[in-house]
C-alpha cells in the first residue's frame, strides 16, 4: 500500500495519472485498502477545492 500511495504522491494526488492509478488500484486492493485510497483521494480533492478557492478570492 506504502508503494501505491507513494506513486500517487509523485504524480500529483489530482492528475489524470493520479485519477487512473486510483481507478486501477482500487480494483486490485482489498476493502481496508480501498477505504484508505478513498479517504487520500478525498483529502487532496479538499486541498485542491480549498486552494482553487484562495486563488479565486486572491484574483478578486
Amino acid at each position: 500500500m506504502a508503494t501505491i500511495i507513494k506513486a500517487i504522491e509523485i504524480v500529483g494526488a489530482l492528475t489524470p495519472a493520479a485519477m487512473r492509478l486510483y481507478e486501477g488500484f482500487m480494483a486490485l486492493v482489498g476493502e481496508a485498502d480501498r477505504a484508505e485510497l478513498t479517504a487520500l483521494y478525498v483529502v487532496a480533492r479538499d486541498q485542491s477545492d480549498r486552494l482553487h478557492d484562495e486563488v479565486q478570492a486572491a484574483a478578486r
